[in-house]
């Protein structure tokens, strides 16, 4: 076979927009960037030795209607720029793409560099870094706006130099936004079809009484790591770091739930648990393991992982409670290091799920009864 032949075959294409290349040019005639010389590869340059001629590959290109990319990948099915969902390639023109035993890896150009198109697929069943933090970015877009229109609402009413009043209603709708926090990925995995093992429930029953035992058991650890937050409270006020009277405000709450009835004593601790559920979706279903997926397997990279959420979730709850969130920052951080430290125990979210809520109730019943 010729040279000539032979660099008829070598076709070029631009990794910016698609455009075809002619063999001689460095720059795409389209979009002006410099392009990727493609290099045959070994498997054509042997069977152009022999003189046989290579299985013609199926490409199935398609089109984004949101950015205009070329996406090549038959795996895809949104775009990896802009996540607008992509047309569906017909089954038969699918098959026989994937026919040739020429089949390599796919790339997706970033904007930056060339990316495995297997770095962009969704999964059903694990969570992809990119998609993973989508999740988790949108479920805190959504508890800021209805954390917002709850301060709205209880502040309507009052002069604006004024506090809210503390009582047991404006306790009640304060959880409201930590309730609806995890709604977001229970929706995001339903409307997508995916299964629910991407956070990580398993209820199987060996399983499920583990996670159950390891809960009741790292309930314990939490409550008495909440017995050492006076500690570090006091340990505060001694050094001279006084932001606001907090020993006023903890007592004011807690002659609030002592005088409460009963009832709204049971709707709290309802909330209570359902706001440890919703929190522990986010947290440790979906951020959590994002991160686990994005770091190595060993002991450095699962540390790494839960001082990460711990610190991301202690400072989302001092800015959300500034001042009175600076007493508990040290304690709150404690706290998901020991959460973290149980989900890795036998990554089962029931087992982080549990020890919140028995952690809630419990300290309900201490404050309201004791």
């Amino acid at each position: 076979m010729s040279k000539e032949n032979e660099k008829q075959q070598i076709v070029k294409h631009c990794v910016y927009c698609g455009t075809r290349i002619e063999e001689n040019k460095i720059y795409c005639p389209k979009c002006g960037k410099l392009v990727v010389k493609i290099q045959p590869s070994k498997e054509k340059s042997r069977l152009q030795k022999i003189g046989a001629k290579p299985p013609q590959k199926i490409i199935a290109s398609r089109k984004c209607s949101g950015c205009g990319s070329i996406i090549t990948s038959s795996v895809l099915e949104q775009c990896p720029i802009c996540n607008t969902k992509l047309e569906q390639i017909p089954i038969l023109q699918k098959a026989k793409s994937s026919e040739t035993p020429l089949n390599k890896t796919g790339y997706v150009f970033t904007n930056k560099k060339l990316v495995p198109e297997q770095k962009f697929i969704i999964k059903k069943d694990t969570w992809n870094f990119r998609e993973g933090i989508n999740v988790f970015g949108n479920s805190l877009m959504v508890y800021i706006v209805i954390r917002l229109l709850i301060t709205m609402l209880l502040a309507l009413p009052l002069d604006p130099s004024a506090p809210i009043e503390l009582n047991i209603t404006t306790i009640l709708l304060s959880q409201i936004p930590d309730v609806i926090f995890g709604v977001y990925p229970l929706w995001y995995i339903f409307s997508k079809k995916h299964n629910f093992q991407k956070l990580r429930f398993n209820f199987k029953t060996g399983p499920f009484l583990i996670a159950l035992l390891i809960g009741v058991i790292g309930s314990i650890g939490l409550i008495i790591i909440e017995n050492f937050s006076s500690i570090f409270i006091h340990f505060m006020y001694d050094s001279g770091i006084i932001f606001n009277d907090i020993f006023s405000y903890l007592d004011e709450q807690t002659l609030v739930l002592q005088n409460a009835d009963l009832i709204w004593v049971i709707l709290l601790m309802v909330i209570l648990s359902l706001s440890a559920i919703s929190t522990e979706l986010v947290f440790r279903g979906v951020l959590h393991n994002t991160l686990n997926e994005r770091f190595e397997n060993d002991l450095i990279g699962r540390s790494s992982v839960i001082f990460i959420i711990a610190l991301i979730y202690s400072i989302l709850f001092l800015f959300f409670t500034l001042p009175i969130g600076i007493y508990f920052f040290l304690v709150n951080f404690i706290v998901f290091i020991f959460l973290g430290i149980l989900y890795e125990v036998n990554k089962n979210i029931l087992t982080t799920i549990t020890a919140s809520i028995i952690y809630n109730i419990v300290i309900i019943i201490l404050i309201v009864y004791f």
